[in-house]
Formats: C-alpha cells, sequence, structure tokens
C-alpha cells in the first residue's frame, strides 16, 4: 500500500482516456502493407503505442524519401482522425469527481488537433482539460518529458505535484523523467517495469473518497486504487511535500 499526493492530473489519450489502441495499430498496419512493410508485435510494442507520429513514421518507413514519408502520414492520419472510440470504463467519473474537487487537469497526447477536437465532440469533454498538449506543442515527442513539464507550467503546479495516467512505456518514462508521478492503464507488466507507482486495467478500479482538509492522495491497495480528494472549501490548499 502506497500514497501519492498530487494537486493536478495529466491525463494521457489515446489508451486512457480512449480505446483506440485496435485503431491505431490498423491504421499504421494497413498503410504499411500498401508499401509492402509488415509491422511486428515488437514494432507496435516499441515504434507506435505512446510515440509521436513522426517518430513511428521514420521508423517504419525509414527507406522512403522524406517527400514520400508526408503523403504516407497523411494516409496514417487520415484512418485515425475521425475513428470512432469508445472512452475507457470509469474514465468519464474520474474526470467529473476530479473536476467537482476544482482539481487542474490537463490532456497530454501525441496526437494532434483534428483528432482532439473529434474525440472531444463525441464525448462531450469540451472544457473538461484546464489545458491540451498536442504534438503540435512540443519539439520532441515521448519519452521526451517535454509535454509533461509544459503541462505542469500550464496549470501552474510543480511536475512533482502532477500525477499522470498513462498507458505506454515511452509515456511513464516522459512522465518520470518530467518529475512527476504515474499510474499505469492497461494490461501490460511492462508499466511497472518502467516505473509506474501502479497499474490498473481501467479506471473502474477508483475509489473515490472526500475529507473535510489536507491533501489529494491517490492510495493503491492491490487490485482497488482509493482516489482521496479534498472538499471543494479546501481545494485551493498549499501542497507540500
Amino acid at each position: 500500500m502506497s500514497r501519492v499526493f498530487f494537486s493536478a492530473v495529466c491525463f494521457d489519450m489515446d489508451g486512457v482516456l480512449i480505446q483506440s489502441r485496435s485503431v491505431i495499430e490498423d491504421a499504421w498496419m494497413s498503410v504499411a502493407r500498401l508499401y509492402g512493410i509488415t509491422v511486428t508485435d515488437d514494432d507496435i510494442r516499441d515504434h507506435i503505442h505512446g510515440r509521436a507520429g513522426q517518430y513511428t513514421l521514420d521508423t517504419l518507413f525509414a527507406s522512403y524519401p522524406v517527400e514520400e514519408r508526408v503523403l504516407i502520414k497523411k494516409k496514417v492520419d487520415s484512418f485515425e482522425e475521425t475513428a470512432p472510440c469508445a472512452l475507457l470504463p470509469g474514465v468519464a467519473d474520474m474526470i467529473h469527481q476530479l473536476k467537482s474537487a476544482h482539481i487542474p487537469l490537463a490532456l497530454v497526447t501525441s496526437s494532434w488537433q483534428e483528432r482532439i477536437r473529434f474525440v472531444m465532440e463525441l464525448h462531450g469533454l469540451h472544457g473538461m482539460f484546464d489545458t491540451i498538449i498536442s504534438r503540435e506543442d512540443v519539439g520532441q515527442g515521448k519519452p521526451s518529458p517535454e509535454c509533461y513539464q509544459l503541462a505542469a507550467s500550464r496549470l501552474q503546479r510543480p511536475a512533482k505535484e502532477c500525477l499522470v495516467f498513462e498507458d505506454s512505456v515511452s509515456g511513464v518514462r516522459a512522465a518520470l523523467q518530467g518529475g512527476a508521478r504515474c499510474v499505469g492503464i492497461g494490461r501490460e507488466e511492462s508499466l511497472i517495469q518502467a516505473g509506474a507507482d501502479a497499474r490498473y486495467e481501467d479506471f473502474q478500479a477508483f475509489r473515490f473518497h472526500v475529507e473535510d482538509g489536507g491533501k489529494n492522495y491517490l492510495e493503491t491497495c492491490g487490485d482497488v486504487a482509493i482516489l482521496s480528494l479534498v472538499e471543494r472549501s479546501s481545494a485551493k490548499q498549499v501542497f507540500s511535500a
């Protein structure tokens, strides 16, 4: 059993907010087949999920000239952009509980503005996040910590006070290198090996508890996680380590 104290929360999008892993895989594999490229399970794990699109493009299609890679990426983006994806179980309740407690929220994703806008509209999430970090906002994608450092800065919170939810090893590494704490979402044991404090398949494992004062914290208890939030009147507390 361990406690992680926080004053802000950051969510990855693909695989954390929405169930899009299969859509992303299908997009890259479908386009790769057009070029005679076989995408392996190792490629999916190491070079697709949690990686910036440019990295995946340059890795899988390294033998193609830059001009051709631009066209390849457009085909992948077109496949992904308006593909509907369900929310992860329990994540909507999690977001609403955090908003009710006035916890600053960030969406930190390797996706792009048009795709993000589609997802926000599809699930009625406009206005739920205090800031959104997309691939256009950073020079380097995950596992670079730049995205989470930028999120902490925009939320006006030190990175050490940010609790991050990630589904990929590169995302966990980005969060930790940025100074945040991280909880893994999904079935991959490698998330723990990468340094996540705990791992849960989805957000149905989380239970919510409201306290009169003190600090917000996440307590991991085996298969269940307790999210303890201060009451609204105390939500603007000053965090101290």
